[in-house]
This record gives C-alpha cells, structure tokens and sequence, in this order.
C-alpha cells in the first residue's frame, strides 16, 4: 500500500476518533438512561476507528489492496442521493414505509452484481431489519417515530 492512502486512513480515523470523544462529552448532558445507547455507538464506533488504524501499521499484501481499482464517484453519489430522497420522504411516508422503499433499493444498488436468489434474499433481510428496528423502538423503547400521512 502506498503512504498517501495509509496517511489518508490514519487522519480519517483520527478525525473520527475525535468525533467520537466529541459526542462522548456532549452525551454527558443527557440522562443516564438517555446517554446509553448513544454511548454504546460511540464506543464500538471508536473501537472500531482505533482497529482501523492500528491496521495502517501493518504491511498487506498487495493483492488485498484496492489501488488498482479506479474510484468511480456515481455508486457514491446514485447512494448518497437515495439516503437525501429517504430522509426526505420520512416525514411524508413516515418511517417504516420509507425505511421499507429506501433500503431494498439502496441494498439492492450496491450489490447489483449478485445473482438474482442473492438479491432477493438481501431485499428480504432488508425489510425484515427495517422491520425489527422500527418494532423494537417503538414497542420496547416507546421511541416515537415519523408516521407520515399513510398512518
């Protein structure tokens, strides 16, 4: 791997960490209870960010590395783009039916290569996630979410 893109991967995850210990020291503000789960996501996300880079000291081989690969930006802005339309159409859908449209299709976009059995078995874990989430939440956690003009 060439020093420019391990010195990349080490600021990114340094800025990351940083975020991290950011939003760590905001959550002090808020309930015991309430500080819990954000917490938990920003210790797996900093654990996560610190593996990352412990990884850029290490030597791969070159075969693992993607720099052969040329950076193609409209996967990344066709993704980026159906994440706006999503966060757009919450309010109006509500989040379960958005959630139920948006994540097949963003799964289905970024894996458009697999075969046809593959892509229906990840639209399905797709709906069901979407599903699971939205149940635990507003079942178990009484956490209120957009309900839009269908509900």
């Amino acid at each position: 791997m060439k020093y420019g893109m391990k010195l990349s991967d080490r600021i990114s995850t340094l800025l990351i960490l940083g975020l991290c210990a950011f939003f760590f020291v905001k959550s002090a503000d808020f309930t015991a209870l309430g500080a819990l789960f954000p917490r938990v996501v920003i210790i797996i996300l900093a654990s996560l960010a610190l593996l990352q880079f412990i990884l850029t000291f290490t030597r791969r081989k070159e075969k693992e590395s993607f720099e052969y690969m040329a950076f193609r930006h409209v996967p990344t802005l066709l993704s980026l783009a159906l994440m706006v339309g999503w966060a757009v159409l919450i309010p109006v859908l509500g989040f379960l039916v958005s959630a139920l449209i948006f994540f097949p299709l963003i799964t289905l976009y970024l894996d458009r290569t697999a075969p046809p059995r593959k892509k229906v078995k990840r639209a399905a874990t797709a709906w069901l996630t979407s599903i699971a989430f939205w149940l635990f939440f507003t079942k178990v956690l009484y956490v209120p979410f957009p309900t839009g003009i269908l509900f």
